[in-house]
């Protein structure tokens, strides 16, 4: 790990990089983003993705640098994936192999001819999962087992073994079934905290141990935020040396979601020194794409991409950031594509009126800016959100109701 890559653009703790906190860090030299966007993301609860409005997304991912992009599961998806791979024939292409079901063979070579070239076999690990699906844990190995050979001969780039649940599983159980699919030939084992429940140093343990079973196989995490905890725990992973991640744009993923791509790749390089080859000024625009395309709204305060997560209201703050911004951010808007605001509501002193009328190219004479002040307070109050340019405008143009 190194100091920033963009000093200039990087205000974070130097505690971040003094020695006696990366002592124990384990991360690898080279990091591998998925993004599950077009699967997980589909997953939740108000998303559906339209055939072109998968196309598009693909192609903004792809634009942006994002190594790899998941579609969606094996056999059910290959439309999509053919889709894809005719539009965007560079990108990296994963699909989702269920291995339970009794047709994942015949699935397991339709999304290999459609066009995916890494493979991901999905199986659950904990007893009770397996008891549900029929299945022993004898079963499940050798059913893991075969459909990773299968994969590694059907030419796959990259083959995964995700047992899903697997936070949830006897340890012991689960390092069997990652140790069958490396002998079968798995290129990549996968840690899933399917529930969101683990907390980062269990996942810290578990990765220090599957990165034992391998010099040369990749190591996976995939969290969920049912706690809040899906960056925290992504980035334990990764402190422990996980190099394979999977996110999604703005954290959408089933029921709380999962790990942001936008989030993440930010904290790299601010918390970490990690600049991955993904264009971060672009990330504003994915994040405002899928929004569009979804209808979720992105939270005004959410990281990284949130439209207030750099802007300034109180006045003490507002006449910090106006000396120096670096006073009063982690990062330069401009390592997301975001930018900075003035926002106007209770708290707003004189510096903030005057900049939000330099901002709309209003006249604002210093005599009645204490009337303006005033107002503005007042409108916030009794509105209970901050003021908007149209209703900052008015207030102006009365000043401050001096002449309203």
């Amino acid at each position: 790990m190194t100091a920033p890559s963009r000093p200039e653009l990087i205000h974070t703790s130097p505690l971040n990089f003094a020695p006696e906190v990366i002592r124990g860090e384990r991360i690898r030299p080279r990091l591998t983003i998925t993004d599950c966007t077009l699967r997980e993301g589909q997953q939740a609860a108000e998303v559906a993705f339209s055939p072109d409005e998968e196309v598009a997304l693909v192609q903004a991912l792809h634009a942006i640098g994002v190594p790899v992009v998941q579609v969606g599961y094996a056999g059910d998806d290959d439309e999509s994936v053919r889709r894809i791979r005719a539009a965007c024939p560079d990108q990296s292409l994963a699909s989702l192999l269920v291995g339970w079901k009794p047709d994942a063979a015949d699935a397991l070579h339709s999304t290999r001819e459609a066009g995916a070239d890494v493979c991901s076999v999905l199986f659950r690990s904990t007893d009770a999962h397996l008891d549900k699906l029929g299945h022993t844990r004898a079963t499940a190995v050798e059913r893991v087992q075969e459909l990773v050979a299968l994969a590694r001969s059907a030419g796959f780039r990259e083959v995964a073994f995700g047992p899903s649940f697997s936070t949830l599983a006897d340890q012991d159980y689960l390092f069997t079934m990652y140790a069958a699919a490396l002998e079968a030939g798995a290129t990549v084992i996968s840690l899933a905290d399917s529930t969101g429940t683990a907390k980062p140093s269990v996942v810290r343990h578990v990765v220090e141990r599957m990165r034992g079973l391998s010099d040369t196989a990749g190591v996976r995490v995939h969290m969920h935020n049912d706690l809040g905890l899906a960056m925290a725990n992504t980035l334990a992973g990764i402190e422990a040396g996980a190099d394979w991640i999977e996110v999604t744009v703005n954290g959408l993923g089933e029921r709380a979601g999962n790990c942001a791509l936008e989030e993440l790749v930010v904290a790299l390089e601010a918390l970490y020194g990690i600049r991955l080859p993904i264009r971060s000024e672009g990330l504003y625009d994915v994040s405002r794409l899928v929004a569009r395309m979804t209808g979720v709204p992105i939270p005004p305060m959410k990281p990284v991409v949130g439209a207030d997560v750099f802007a300034n209201k109180l006045e003490i703050h507002v006449v910090a950031a106006r000396a120096d911004p670096t006073l009063m951010e982690p990062f330069d808007p401009v390592l997301a594509g975001n930018r900075r605001t003035i926002r106007l509501g209770r708290g707003t002193g004189p510096t903030g009126v005057r900049m939000k009328a330099d901002e709309l190219g209003l006249d604002l004479p210093d005599d009645v800016v204490p009337a303006v002040v005033r107002a503005v307070n007042e409108w916030a109050v009794a509105h209970k959100r901050a003021v908007p340019d149209d209703a900052f405008a008015e207030l102006v143009s009365g000043d401050g109701g001096r002449r309203g």
